[in-house]
């Protein structure tokens, strides 16, 4: 069995914390030991963090975090609560990528993450992560059901995350890219003066010319 990431040196990237669970998964081959639990947990919630982070990054490009935002930051509560303020508009950001897709084959669509999703299993993780005040009801539960729940969870995300990478790309429309038509009907749609039928049909009607513009790049 290879070991060696445990002797990696640790980076703060959502993909190295995301490739670690797997690692750990692997080295406890189903044996669903209550070490590999914890520190398996741990990774998964610096993956979501890191994961935030960097998507709040990249809404805000090309503009940079604020003072503010960045020492909210530093708190895991603190990105967290940014992130369900600024869900809708990257839910938006988002969906315009696809509508774009639509009508230009060769841009990749991208997954709408499930903010909320991954703000839920993010607090179901933490149990695993913490001291244990009642045994019984933890690491002595009966049948291991305590370490039987954890397991399943971690499992859980990590398909889900993979579905989400198999069907789409993790990414957002980058405005700056944008022809200007296109730009300009992406204000339209972020700022609600048109919605989502409108666009589209807007989009259809400059399907050719775009098409005839594909080595502008959309994606951050």
């Amino acid at each position: 069995m290879d070991t060696s990431f445990l002797e990696e040196k640790r980076e703060v990237t959502f993909d190295w914390h995301i490739y670690r669970v797997p690692r750990w998964l692997e080295y406890d081959g189903a044996r669903k030991l209550d070490s590999i639990l914890v520190y398996a947990s741990v990774e998964l919630r610096c993956a979501i963090e890191r994961y935030f982070f960097e998507l709040l990054y990249l809404l805000k490009k090309p503009n940079k975090l604020t003072s503010t935002e960045e020492k909210r930051c530093q708190s895991k509560n603190g990105v967290l609560d940014l992130m369900k303020e600024i869900e809708p508009y990257y839910r938006k950001r988002a969906t315009f990528t696809n509508l774009i897709a639509s009508v230009t084959p060769e841009t990749p669509k991208v997954v709408i993450v499930d903010i909320k999703y991954l703000i839920r299993v993010w607090s179901e993780l933490s149990i695993y992560c913490h001291k244990q005040l009642r045994p019984e009801k933890s690491w002595d539960s009966v049948n291991r059901e305590f370490q039987e729940n954890g397991f399943k969870l971690i499992n859980e995300v990590v398909n889900q995350l993979k579905v989400w990478e198999f069907n789409a790309s993790f990414g957002i429309i980058n405005k700056e890219s944008m022809p200007p038509e296109v730009r300009s009907l992406y204000d339209k749609y972020i700022n609600n003066k048109i919605d989502e039928a409108q666009a589209i049909r807007m989009l259809d009607l400059m399907g050719p010319v775009l098409r005839a513009r594909q080595r502008y790049r959309y994606l951050l």
